[in-house]
Order: C-alpha cells, then structure tokens, then sequence
C-alpha cells in the first residue's frame, strides 16, 4: 500500500469515527453529512469522494458501531461475575453491552431507516457484512458446551429480541430500571429452554452453516 493510499484509508477512517461520535452523542436526527464534516475536519470534496451518498456514510457508521459493540461484548465478558454459570454469563454479558450508547446508535439507525428504503438496503449490506461475527462472539461469551445443545441457536435469538426491546425500553423511559429481574427471570427460563427436546427458531439464521 503506497502512502496515497494509507492516506485515503486513514481519512475514509476519520470520517466514520466522525460519523459515529455524532450518532452517539447527538442521536440520529442531528447528525448531518456537514456535522460529520466538520468533527472529521475534512473537505466537503472528501467526504463525498469517500461517501458519495448519506446512505453510504451511515452504512459504514453501522458496520463500526457493530464492531464496537463486539468489543463492549469482549470487555464485559472479561468482567463477568465469576460466580454465573454458562448460560447466565452468556446472558449478563449481552445484556450488559446492549446498555452501551454505541448499541442504543445502532439501534437508532435501524429504526431511522424504518421509511427510508435505500437507508434500510444500505443497512442490511453493513449487518450481512458483520453477522458471522456477531454470532461467532455470542458463541465464545455463551462458550463451547452451551452452543452444542440442541435449543441453543433459539436461546440465542430470544436473548438477542429480549435485549433489544429491553435496549428501547430504556430509551422510551430513559432508565433501566426494574428490567434487571426480567433478564433474571430469562435466565431462569433459558436454562430450562436448554434441557428440553429440540425446538424450532423461526426468526433469523444462527447456524453454523447459516452463517457462513
């Protein structure tokens, strides 16, 4: 890679930085292409030569955000109480890092692109891009014993719907109060969901082979 080209990378990178600092600290509606150009500290002509469209821009903000929520997951795991068994561990650790601002980021610009068609198309590009990612780090938190039992990929997508409603809960009411007994309740229930026969997921696709 010549120094042009280390040049091009380290911009396109400071203006997704940029771009996901404003997404975090002044929400979804404030933040604008001229925001992101100004916090980034380049040219109009840079930051359309990176990102021709807003819906490219935010695209890569979503890939960075999912990247850095894996990174809180990593942390929280490294900081889990020592006492939880697998599954509890496992669930703490997701709850934990969907109290994250980059998370509730996240969140905010799948809804944003609720009616915005080519947001919503660029989005999904981005999520596509990071799942086996995201799946492969819910693997390693949950760890090797857990993920091979046979209602695993559903405890894994209930987790997942459970801790984004409670993730919008939090943002309708702005505290997370009282939610910590419903995520000790889901333990409970997840526990019991793992000894039982093979069920049926029939949300999204977590497998092994799905993902890949």
């Amino acid at each position: 890679m010549t120094r042009r080209d280390e040049q091009r990378v380290a911009t396109a990178r400071r203006i997704v930085e940029a771009a996901v600092e404003c997404l975090v600290a002044k929400g979804f509606a404030a933040t604008s292409t001229v925001e992101v150009q100004r916090r980034a500290g380049v040219s109009r002509g840079a930051l359309l030569h990176h990102f021709p469209t807003r819906e490219q821009l935010f695209a890569a903000a979503v890939y960075r955000l999912v990247e850095l929520n894996l990174e809180a997951m990593r942390e929280e795991l490294a900081a889990a109480p020592p006492e939880l068994d697998a599954v509890g561990r496992g669930i703490w650790v997701m709850r934990r890092a969907s109290t994250r601002p980059t998370f509730g980021a996240e969140l905010e610009l799948w809804g944003a692109s609720r009616a915005d068609q080519n947001l919503h198309a660029a989005l999904g590009v981005a999520e596509r891009a990071v799942r086996k990612d995201l799946y492969e780090m819910v693997d390693e938190i949950f760890g090797w014993e857990v993920s091979r039992a046979p209602n695993y990929q559903l405890l894994v997508e209930l987790s997942v719907q459970l801790v984004r409603g409670l993730s919008i809960t939090g943002l309708l009411y702005r505290s997370d109060r009282g939610t910590e007994p419903l995520v000790e309740q889901w333990t409970r229930v997840a526990r019991l969901l793992l000894a039982q026969e093979p069920l049926t997921a029939t949300t999204g696709p977590t497998s092994s082979k799905e993902r890949g």
